[in-house]
């Protein structure tokens, strides 16, 4: 038992915390309460647990492996910037740096399939991982069949862990979006993830090769509402840098059947 004569030193601030006389059933007891800093302390503590907790949740649930070894070293230096690409990548550089200043803040990032979206995309999460923050990248056709496995029985994973993870992480890149074979179960799981991630404030990089307004036949007018109002399209106008390399490559075996 505490005893009035007792004097607990915060360590914290330093300051002299008396202890209080209380009654329980009847009797009087002594008991030491915390000062406000050492309670605050605490409570980060727990919080900081909690997070580090639901931080290999997701770890565990989309490692690195999702992004594919093709994007693993993707950056904004090793960006090609080609013409028609630019704003993209002076808006997706921007917001990787300055993530924190964005807050809910989502974007979309259009244009033609090989122009370079997947690189910008896979450049923020190198760049916000490398810095800290939990970021789930995926495509949206193989988070879709990630989701669609958890109906096996045998599936380690469920579906509720899943979402979760898509709610909590600190950004969430969906790339592909609409290139999913649509129906009823796709357009509402669809909606289910993006309005997790509205209803929390968090945000998302979208990558797309539909034009935003076409996107309503794909994913369903609620989901496509709601990504609407999170976000920023911004088109990346460059044309298919896969094209100009298979060119190129024609160029080279051309050159060989002419002898030259």
């Amino acid at each position: 038992m505490t005893s009035h004569s007792d004097v607990h030193i915060c360590p914290h601030c330093g300051q002299e915390v008396p202890p209080m006389e209380i009654e329980v059933l009847g009797r009087k007891r002594w008991v030491q309460p915390i000062c406000e800093c050492e309670k605050q302390a605490k409570m980060e503590e727990i919080n900081r647990l909690v997070r580090a907790k639901e931080e290999n949740e997701v770890r565990e649930l989309f490692s690195i492996s999702n992004i594919g070894d093709k994007y693993l070293n993707a950056s904004f230096e090793n960006f090609e910037v080609r013409p028609g690409s630019e704003n993209a990548y002076k808006i997706a550089k921007h917001y990787a740096e300055h993530f924190e200043e964005y807050g809910p803040e989502s974007i979309m990032i259009w244009g033609e399939p090989g122009n370079g979206k997947t690189h910008l995309a896979a450049a923020v999460h190198n760049h916000l991982t490398k810095h800290g923050k939990v970021v789930v990248f995926i495509s949206m056709p193989e988070l879709l069949n990630k989701i669609k496995a958890t109906f096996n029985y045998n599936n380690k994973e469920t579906e509720q862990q899943i979402l979760k993870a898509l709610n909590i992480c600190d950004l969430l890149i969906i790339d592909d979006l609409g290139a999913e074979k649509t129906s009823d179960w796709v357009q509402e799981t669809v909606f289910t993830i993006i309005d997790g991630r509205y209803r929390r404030q968090k945000p998302i990089l979208a990558t797309s090769n539909i034009r935003p307004a076409d996107l309503i036949d794909k994913i369903g007018n609620r989901a496509y509402d709601r990504i609407l109002e999170m976000s920023q399209p911004i088109e990346n106008k460059a044309t298919s840098y896969r094209r100009e390399i298979a060119k190129q490559r024609l160029s080279k075996f051309d050159e060989i059947l002419r002898g030259e």
